[in-house]
């Protein structure tokens, strides 16, 4: 009753012959998309869609258009099976949608499994959706099927929705909650503060150029400073860096650091990526048996070339949690910033020393590592902000219970991370705190993330951060502008409305509503005064005051009768509505 739109199920298949079956594949919920039934005049094979497995940095998930020749094959696994399909996991849904109607499928388990969600369109221009698992005999799963024998698939969903990806992911979202993944639909008052992060020195940083930059951010109304990448020694031991200029006393000058941040008025965070172990740390020496390992007792290795601790072992989860809380109880940071790619999926674990009842458990438990590193922090500093960070990747729904922050996950162009921003909410809620990924100097973007567009950040109600080495006269007062403007207006904890489709509203647009006043976020390369832009939400009978508020411009007045203004512009504009009676 709860999820009118959603059907849950799953196939079952009996061998009613005499032979053994050999199964190469299993499959549910397959359909076959034509789009002229919706849009005669468009290609059979035309769809917007959303795909949530995790392949590589850069790679869009949330809005892909289907071609004549997509073959996605969105594997959530990891190792032999993935290949070129990516770094595995993510999210296991897919959708398409078109003007009229859309079609999601997914897993409709509590816990990651081991499927694929293909998009393919098949020679006859057709698109087919689906829930795949190929079965590996080395992970113990069920490849025959003897005479008199059943298997079935697991249980995957069905969603019909309109509009783009924002309420298919939000009833997924739901239908996890139903069962016990409790993602949080709204985060703790510190998590909306914006902060600055140290990796516009990079790894080479040294604690002058922080303190030297305290006094600028500031200015600007910035009060948490991330220290990131490159303040330890080693994956795993966690040790503070000794080299000059960092900390060549150790956790006595870790610990003095904090102090002085926190006596200047700053909050701090701390990077982190609590699964990897360098291959040449005393971690991975004194304890082998807590690392994850192949069939033939190999160590496995994420992108960066490091071990994975084994979230399935509890030795592990109990090693990361005292971690969580040598950081926050004995250092005294404020924040935690969980980073990486290895963070979207742990491999299947073959250490004798665990006893699984699986290779899969660790693909499966990944999240309890994550689990005792938020609990830890819930229970030493309730409300500490706990971000995570995959990467470029999509986030994975299992491990959203287990973090207050989330982030538009480095985006590579302005219009994925206006678009991933609009995802987050959904997943979460429209009030919880989406980070930006960064607003950097265009001097200094290297072609990773994104420029600084607060525009963008603004538009969509995200957190706006930021990292940078140095400023301009011009940069400054630009940073200066925007992070009081944010302090002030706060929309990053309004409350983020559905009411435009990005894939087929033109211009972009994107609502806040934030004290009873709307905040639009228009986006387009040109736009000319000659289409009006119209102005969904408001309600008829009602006369709003207009006002440009980048520019600090007065519109004029416009009635919810006639929702619609005529305003030209490049890049970006957003107003504020502010209702003024009947």
């Amino acid at each position: 009753e709860d999820l009118p739109n959603v059907v849950i199920g799953s196939a079952e298949f009996t061998n009613l012959g005499e032979q053994v079956l050999s199964i190469d594949e299993l499959v549910g919920n397959c359909y076959r998309l034509d789009r002229r039934l919706a849009d005669p005049a468009e290609p059979s094979w035309r769809f917007a869609s959303y795909q949530g497995a995790a392949y590589r940095w850069g790679h869009d998930y949330s809005l892909v258009w289907t071609a004549s020749d997509t073959d996605r094959r969105n594997f959530m696994g990891t190792g032999q099976l993935s290949g070129s399909g990516g770094e595995g996991g993510g999210t296991p849904l897919v959708d398409l949608w078109t003007q009229e109607c859309g079609l999601a499928v997914c897993s409709a388990e509590p816990q990651p499994e081991w499927i694929s969600l293909p998009v393919r369109t098949g020679r006859d221009g057709l698109v087919e959706v689906c829930v795949a698992e190929v079965p590996e005999e080395r992970l113990g799963q069920q490849c025959t099927l003897d005479p008199g024998e059943t298997c079935s698939t697991i249980r995957s969903a069905l969603v019909l929705h309109r509009g783009d990806f924002h309420d298919a992911v939000r009833t997924y979202a739901g239908l996890l909650r139903a069962q016990g993944v409790a993602i949080p639909a709204s985060s703790p008052a510190a998590a909306y503060e914006p902060y600055w992060k140290t990796w516009g020195f990079g790894l080479d940083f040294t604690l002058e150029q922080i303190y030297g930059a305290l006094e600028e951010i500031g200015d600007f109304g910035i009060g948490t400073a991330v220290l990131d990448d490159g303040w330890f020694t080693c994956y795993g031991d966690w040790e503070p860096n000794p080299a000059a200029g960092k900390f060549p006393a150790g956790e006595k000058d870790m610990r003095a650091f904090v102090g002085r941040m926190h006596a200047e008025g700053f909050k701090v965070g701390i990077w982190w990526y609590p699964q990897g172990v360098s291959p040449e740390s005393r971690l991975a020496k004194e304890h082998p048996e807590w690392l994850v390992e192949d069939r033939d007792g190999s160590r496995l290795v994420c992108g960066r070339g490091l071990f994975y601790l084994c979230p399935g072992h509890p030795e592990v989860v109990e090693h990361v949690a005292a971690l969580a809380g040598k950081f926050l109880a004995d250092w005294d940071f404020d924040t935690l910033y969980l980073d990486t790619t290895g963070l979207s999926a742990c491999p299947p674990c073959f250490n004798p020393a665990h006893s699984h009842g699986s290779a899969l458990d660790s693909f499966r438990t990944q999240s309890e590592m994550f689990r005792a590193i938020y609990h830890t922090a819930q229970r030493l500093k309730p409300g500490c902000p706990v971000e995570m960070c995959i990467c470029s990747l999509p986030h994975d729904p299992f491990k959203m219970p287990f973090y207050n922050v989330a982030n538009a996950s480095d985006p590579v162009s302005l219009y994925q991370m206006r678009r991933r921003v609009k995802l987050e909410k959904a997943f979460r809620g429209p009030t919880f705190c989406v980070g930006d990924c960064y607003q950097i100097p265009m001097d200094e973007w290297e072609g990773w993330s994104v420029p600084d567009s607060f525009e963008s950040a603004f538009g969509t109600g995200a957190q706006v951060t930021t990292l940078y080495r140095d400023l301009d006269p011009a940069q400054r007062e630009r940073w200066r502008r925007w992070f009081r403007m944010y302090n002030q207006m706060a929309l990053s904890s309004g409350e983020y409305l559905n009411l435009y489709d990005l894939a087929f509203d033109r211009p972009e647009t994107h609502v806040v509503r934030k004290n009873g006043r709307l905040y639009y976020g228009f986006f387009a390369g040109t736009w000319s005064r000659v289409v009006p832009l119209k102005l969904r939400g408001l309600e008829p009978g009602k006369t709003y005051r207009v006002r440009d508020y980048a520019g600090g411009i007065d519109l004029g007045t416009v009635s919810g009768d006639r929702p619609e203004i005529s305003l030209a512009f490049k890049e970006h504009l957003l107003l504020e509505v502010s209702p003024l009676g009947r």
